[in-house]
């Protein structure tokens, strides 16, 4: 069909008034920027810097002589959307970053981050938590652990998985791990030397982790704190080697945008397949950083998380809301193996689209409720095919959907 001449026309090009609009933001908002304390320049994709100078009473210079803390090259409508509560900074100024390295800040992130926090409508404060606060420890009691997570944004449950099936599951991911590593197909980060691995898409990979998708622990913990119907949004594996940088701080449901701390959205069951310590990669946490406008000045300093730490065959329960990130492995030999199951409310696009990615042989001997699990179940008249969207369906798909049926009319 060809494009009309005339009528509407879409696809103007904004860029210069989008431009334009973040440049009069920053001006807006320099008065609040001494908190700053630095010199920092920041480029929106034009030749000409904008230079802040927030060392003493913020101004915008013509040029420098020092050398700026931090530099900062970012696309202008993420500022705007920043100021429009649209964007969460931490998730904006780094999205593009990991994947195109001109956009990584360069010097103190923290300064890029904080100047971004200052265009929000809500400046959110550094996660911290009491002295003498009780914190989480292994437990039994299912209902202290719920109280835990309500309180902390996260539980540890004892004994969760038996010594049979830890060792049956640490066996399954290290073998797991050395095929992947001896076929080429090993997905690693951890730092520049990338110690770590992971192993994702865990249903294809073993009747074991198959069978762990039905523990009791999940049906327990999952529909409370989600409501029914919620989706396996990712299932994998993560190895924590000696050598490792810690991951940067982070909640899981970043990527939900514009950014909503009113509600969790998430919850990953972490299974320890080893015993987990501060030294050999536990999980950094910041109990309590799931309530209110909490967010870290820079995502890749730790200082103030504790590790949160338990036996093999311990379950970290966490919620979506808690920042939180991989620590650093710092012992000279062994590795932290675990397995998460990430789980979303069931109107949430899942991670891992399992309709392309679950292997044909492994669908074929799924229960329904597994199925379910990871999205083939209609509910809230989402997930059909065809139109049909009654609810409780479990899906397949088609051989050979309805097509072009066409019967020549008059008009």
């Amino acid at each position: 069909m060809s494009r009309a001449t005339t009528g509407p026309q879409y696809g103007r090009d904004k860029s210069e008034e989008i431009y334009q609009r973040a440049v009069t933001l920053i001006k807006d908002r320099l008065p609040t920027m001494h908190i700053l304390k630095a010199l920092l320049v920041v480029n929106l994709g034009k030749p000409t810097d904008i230079v802040i100078d927030a060392r003493g009473t913020p101004e915008l210079l013509e040029k420098i002589d020092d050398e700026p803390d931090c530099r900062l090259q970012i696309k202008p409508d993420y500022l705007i959307q920043f100021s429009e509560g649209k964007l969460e900074p931490r998730y904006g100024i780094f999205k593009d970053a990991f994947f195109h390295e001109a956009s990584m800040p360069k010097g103190n992130v923290r300064v890029a981050i904080k100047f971004a926090d200052l265009l929000c409508p809500v400046n959110p404060v550094p996660p911290s938590f009491a002295a003498d606060a009780k914190l989480p420890q292994p437990t039994e009691d299912m209902d202290q652990v719920k109280k835990d997570i309500s309180e902390f944004g996260y539980g540890l449950v004892k004994n969760a998985l038996s010594p049979e099936q830890v060792a049956t599951l640490k066996r399954a991911v290290k073998e797991q791990a050395a095929g992947e590593r001896a076929a080429g197909v090993s997905a690693n980060d951890g730092g520049p030397n990338a110690p770590n691995q992971r192993l994702w898409t865990l249903i294809n990979k073993g009747q074991e982790f198959v069978d762990l998708l039905d523990h009791p622990l999940i049906d327990d913990v999952v529909p409370e704190l989600l409501g029914e119907h919620a989706l396996l949004h990712s299932y994998s594996a993560n190895i924590a080697r000696p050598g490792n940088v810690p991951m940067q701080l982070h909640t899981d449901q970043v990527a939900i945008q514009p950014p909503i701390r009113d509600i969790a959205f998430g919850l990953n069951i972490m299974w320890f397949l080893e015993d987990i310590t501060a030294d050999n990669g536990g999980t950094r946490v910041y109990p309590g950083s799931h309530i209110g406008h909490v967010a870290p000045d820079d995502i890749f300093d730790i200082t103030g998380s504790v590790a949160a730490e338990g036996p093999s065959g311990t379950a970290l329960v966490f919620e979506s809301r808690l920042w939180h990130c991989t620590g650093p492995n710092i012992q000279k030999t062994g590795e932290r193996p675990v397995i998460l199951m990430f789980f979303m409310r069931s109107f949430i696009r899942q991670q891992e689209n399992n309709f392309l990615s679950l292997r044909s042989d492994v669908e074929a001997n799924l229960s329904d409720r597994i199925k379910a699990l990871l999205g083939f179940r209609t509910t809230g008249a989402l997930g059909g095919v065809q139109g049909e969207v009654r609810e409780g369906l479990i899906v397949k798909k088609l051989k050979d959907p309805v097509g072009p049926l066409r019967q020549t009319i008059s008009i």
